[in-house]
């Protein structure tokens, strides 16, 4: 069944750095939990500039404009709903988009089973949410960012936690900056062994060591739910693709694809109190 949707509706998911925004384009495939597919809608990314950029109010808002409805999600303590807000009536040009915010409020106790749902980041509930919603059973999700996360939600769709690591940049960085005589490298993996330059020695440290702690974290979080298929999304996505032996998928849509769960079915919910 295909359903076109009545509102023009963009995703905004608030990083640390940046927003990601998507449209759900239209003719994709209306479906529920119990009639899921492995296929993945279609969706049309906007590219917006970094918080720091002089273009980002303008940008946002213009695009913005185009819109009747717009669905936030955010980790960034100052870019909640009142700053969306107030960004979109400023302006000569104003939006009169409805904004819907996606909040921890989401994270009912049939929901999580994680002892500090209030310093839970919202996009790792709802890029779980969004691999569950593309598969069936269990799913184990690892965004590859700044920092990365390896998360779990069982076949019931209940977050079960995750991991949180030094991404592969952030440890680069950390060797590279901290000692005396070391530099920053490249990311790549030595080809001989034992590595036989600096570089290549700063590389097996670096690289080697995050790739062998995330397969680690991976493999531990799989003993418990061993049917989980594993996804993958973030910037450093492909690196461990291409340099890890688990079987792996990946998706960098995760969130919007939980943001899409959550206004089609948890939304109502939320609205008749249950």
């Amino acid at each position: 069944m295909y359903l076109e949707p009545m509102e023009k509706t963009l995703f905004l998911d608030a990083g640390n750095t940046r927003i990601k925004a998507a449209e759900l384009l239209p003719g994709r495939t209306a479906t529920g939990h119990d009639d899921r597919q492995d296929t993945v809608p279609p969706w049309r990314i906007h590219k917006l500039p970094e918080y720091v950029s002089p273009d980002f109010e303008t940008a946002l808002r213009q695009l913005c404009l185009t819109f009747d409805r717009i669905v936030l999600s955010s980790v960034r303590k100052h870019f909640q709903m009142e700053e969306l807000k107030r960004l979109l009536t400023a302006g000569g040009e104003a939006s009169h988009a409805g904004i819907l915010a996606i909040t921890r409020s989401v994270l009912t106790p049939g929901r999580h089973r994680y002892r500090t749902p209030e310093t839970l980041g919202i996009d790792r509930y709802l890029a779980c949410l969004g691999a569950w919603t593309l598969g069936s059973g269990a799913v184990i999700v690892s965004d590859a960012g700044t920092a990365c996360t390896i998360d779990a939600m069982d076949a019931g769709g209940v977050y079960r936690g995750g991991v949180i690591m030094p991404g592969l940049h952030m440890l680069i960085e950390a060797l590279g900056h901290g000692a005396d005589g070391l530099f920053t490298v490249s990311v790549g993996l030595p080809e001989a062994w034992p590595p036989d330059s600096t570089t290549s020695a700063l590389q097996a440290g670096t690289a080697g060591t995050f790739v062998a702690s995330w397969e680690a974290h991976v493999k531990r979080t799989r003993e418990r739910f061993p049917d989980a298929r594993i996804w993958l999304t973030g910037g450093d996505a492909d690196f461990l693709m291409h340099n890890s032996s688990l079987e792996v998928r990946s998706n960098n849509n995760l969130v919007f694809e939980g943001m899409r769960y959550w206004l089609d079915h948890l939304l109502p919910k939320e609205k008749k109190g249950s």
